[in-house]
């Protein structure tokens, strides 16, 4: 298993030189989509899929199964590719501050009560299951909104 390692004074995530690569994951219940709200930037303070860092060696699909645990306590598999998104934010001076590749998979709930509400781990404010319907009343980030018009779910 791959462990997390702790940020340094090299990490270049802000102001990268290179783009990263993130994984998040879809898991669906009664048309109602897992949401995690973001505790630390890129987007602090909206709402999107759980997800986070694919880690040198790592697969993305083990990344996804991996992140969706962290961040919400659900064990679940991959089901499949569900789409890929360009991240890219930039400051006010038109300068990139994050930018990210980012891949996106639905999964399925393999362990556990299927009604349990999701744990949110440290890294998230709340976490919760949002009707399609009830998607555009929250603050979604960017990417998510691109996704979700994607696959025409809640934006239809």
């Amino acid at each position: 298993m791959v462990r997390k390692k702790k940020l340094t004074a090299y990490d270049t995530r802000k102001y990268p030189v290179r783009p990263h690569i993130g994984v998040g994951i879809l898991l669906i219940r009664d048309n109602k989509l897992l949401l995690v709200k973001r505790k630390y930037d890129p987007d602090a303070e909206y709402w999107s899929i759980p997800g986070g860092h694919l880690e040198l060696g790592e697969r993305t699909v083990h990344a996804a199964e991996r992140e969706g645990f962290e961040e919400t306590g659900f064990k679940v598999k991959i089901v499949k590719l569900a789409g890929l998104i360009d991240k890219i934010m930039y400051d006010k001076n038109g300068k990139i501050e994050y930018h990210y590749v980012l891949i996106n998979y639905f999964v399925e709930q393999i362990e556990g009560d299927p009604n349990q509400a999701p744990i949110p781990d440290s890294d998230a404010l709340k976490a919760k299951f949002v009707p399609f319907e009830d998607l555009k009343s929250y603050r979604l980030t960017d990417s998510l909104i691109e996704l979700l018009k994607k696959l025409k779910i809640g934006y239809e």
